[in-house]
């Protein structure tokens, strides 16, 4: 059995493990703070691409570790667990799949839930589509999601540029919150990110990626 075969069927049973775990009342945790470190993305919110990575966050105070790994540029899979905080040791599983690839002209657009075994809320629902823009050094994101809560549906944008080869600055906005902030990479696949969200919120993320 190939790698990709094993992937998915990795996948699909995480899926449904978390499809029939316990929940908590949707309103026990703010939809803002659980769309968060749900896959990978430029700091905290969802982008359209599918790469596999090991992630340290430390977001107000707050850490988090996660894992993602993805089939292809098919489906992604992720394991978010809150290392401290009012929720600790609790772990979101979340999932992208992929609706079209990158290519010259067109974005990357994907489809995906966060916290599919809804161990802090109702699962939310996302669409989000990025683009490389390889000759300026760019990177742009753009999605929507569904708050379980009000069912309000949620804008979200996201902007990476590289400055030099070791240096990238990145802005992400959502709900009227903005975060900013900067990429350090001191070695191929690691990414040290220093941002802060709506002028108080620092947070300090350490994310290794990798393609297979």
């Amino acid at each position: 059995m190939n790698r990709n075969k094993i992937c998915l069927i990795l996948t699909v049973a995480i899926m449904l493990v978390g499809c029939l775990s316990s929940s908590l009342k949707a309103e026990d945790v703010k939809t803002e703070l659980r769309f968060r470190y749900v896959g990978s993305s430029i700091f905290t919110l969802p982008t359209a691409f599918c790469q596999p990575s090991v992630a340290y966050m430390n977001d107000d105070g707050d850490s988090y570790g996660i894992i993602t790994q993805n089939l292809g540029q098919i489906a992604e899979v992720s394991v978010s667990r809150r290392l401290s905080g009012d929720y600790k040791n609790k772990n979101s599983i979340n999932g992208k799949l992929a609706l079209m690839s990158e290519g010259r002209l067109l974005p990357a657009i994907c489809i995906g839930a966060a916290d599919v075994n809804q161990q802090l809320g109702d699962r939310i629902y996302f669409a989000a589509a990025s683009k490389n823009f390889e000759d300026f050094g760019l990177k742009i994101n753009a999605g929507v999601y569904k708050d379980p809560i009000d069912k309000d549906k949620v804008v979200f944008f996201g902007v990476e540029k590289v400055i030099f080869p070791l240096l990238t600055i990145a802005a992400e906005r959502y709900d009227d919150v903005n975060t900013y902030g900067i990429k350090i990479s001191p070695y191929p696949g690691v990414s040290l990110d220093i941002a802060q969200r709506d002028g108080k919120e620092e947070m300090f993320n350490l994310v290794y990626s990798k393609s297979y």
